[in-house]
């Protein structure tokens, strides 16, 4: 597949290719998701402090990533404007924003417009990582460049579940959250240093996007379902173990880390096999796991370990959906280009991470526990397999 216009550049030096790109692409894709790992992480002391129902708590993850599906219609675009380089340092400069107005909260409806950047942020992350993976990695190096960048994801989440509950618990939730703003600065310096984009479009502007084409639309059907999953469970299941299986915050927060550390894992095995397996096939095998480990979760109420096994067998499998993926988008010509699709089936992704938590949250509410919610993941998971499944042929024609 080749690399769009405005992104044709010389190739990196030597001593740069591909590993200081991938690395950087790596962080900025962790760095732009870890809102969410750090509002499941930190979910008992944001429900203690500021003394909000478990809807609200998933109203948090739902502006943030309502943001992110909005702001997507129109990411793709605007990585094509300023290109990977300068739409990479965006986010970044936007995640360093995001958390210091985080940190400085003191209400809940502060919080909620702080978290509008966060969107913004995300919106940009899949399209400007693939973008300059399309632009400076070999064809034959791309699925394994995108699954090292996505294991930036599980990498956050890996690294919230550990850290942010013991910084909390020594200092406060503010203090925790302020940690990530110097990190996103020198990465966002960092970025700035990449080599710069040597042909750029003469003539452009922002207009409503096309709509996708019908392999892109299957992903982004899967995208949506899987979204959904992972939100929810995100946000809700340090919660769960907090409240229901009487674990600690420190544990409960550990659970997120079992997911990422997993995932990082899965990540990288997933992208690599779907470069020799088909598409379809992989997705359908993951999510059917996923179906697996969702329903051990509601179980762990008879052995607190359940929740443990759960947990991986997650980050194993849901996690890992969203990197196949992006190797399809990178590496298939018939999804369109690649900040367009890739910025597709991100907003399918993002619209996953609005409604998940929201509908859990009202379901906590409203039934006085948590067994109906996890039935509904478990459910979204079977519902991504089977769009997996037809949409087979139409993913396999685009590669």
């Amino acid at each position: 597949m080749s690399a769009e216009p405005s992104e044709k550049a010389a190739p990196f030096p030597t001593a740069r290719t591909p590993r200081t790109l991938v690395a950087l692409l790596t962080g900025g894709m962790g760095l732009s998701m870890f809102v969410l790992y750090a509002i499941g992480a930190l979910g008992p002391f944001l429900t203690e402090d500021l003394r909000i129902s478990g809807s609200q708590l998933g109203l948090l993850t739902a502006v943030t990533f309502g943001s992110a599906t909005v702001l997507s219609l129109y990411a793709g675009q605007v990585t094509e404007l300023l290109g990977g380089r300068r739409a990479l340092t965006l986010l970044l400069v936007l995640v360093a924003a995001g958390f210091a107005l985080l940190a400085a909260t003191r209400t809940y409806g502060f919080l909620l417009g702080a978290l509008v950047l966060g969107g913004a942020a995300q919106s940009l992350a899949n399209p400007s990582t693939n973008k300059l993976i399309a632009a400076h990695v070999p064809p034959g190096r791309r699925a394994f460049a995108v699954g090292v960048k996505q294991s930036g994801v599980p990498l956050a989440a890996f690294t919230a579940g550990l850290a942010l509950p013991t910084l909390a618990g020594a200092l406060s939730w503010r203090a925790a959250l302020a940690v990530v703003v110097p990190v996103a600065l020198v990465a966002a310096a960092a970025a700035a240093m990449l080599p710069r984009d040597t042909v750029r479009p003469t003539a452009f502007r922002l207009a409503f996007p096309a709509a996708p084409n019908r392999p892109t639309r299957w992903l982004t059907a899967v995208s949506l379902c899987i979204g959904c999953c992972l939100a929810a469970l995100n946000t809700y299941l340090p919660l769960y173990a907090h409240q229901r299986l009487s674990m600690g915050e420190r544990s409960s927060g550990a659970l997120i880390a079992a997911i990422g550390v997993s995932g990082i894992a899965s990540r990288l095995l997933w992208s690599r096999l779907s470069d020799r397996l088909d598409v379809p096939r992989s997705l359908l095998i993951l999510t059917v796991a996923a179906v697996v480990s969702a329903a051990l979760i509601p179980a762990a109420t008879a052995g607190a370990w359940l929740v443990w096994l759960g947990a991986v067998g997650l980050g194993c499998s849901a996690a890992a959906a969203n990197a196949v993926s992006m190797v399809a988008v990178t590496k298939g010509s018939g999804f369109g280009t690649t900040g367009h699709a890739s910025a597709m089936v991100s907003m399918g992704f993002f619209a996953g991470f609005v409604a998940g938590p929201l509908a859990f949250g009202l379901l906590v509410d409203a039934t006085g526990g948590f067994t109906a919610g996890w039935a509904l993941v478990t459910a979204l998971f079977a519902v991504a397999g089977l769009c997996s499944w037809g949409g087979r042929q139409i993913i396999r024609d685009s590669m």
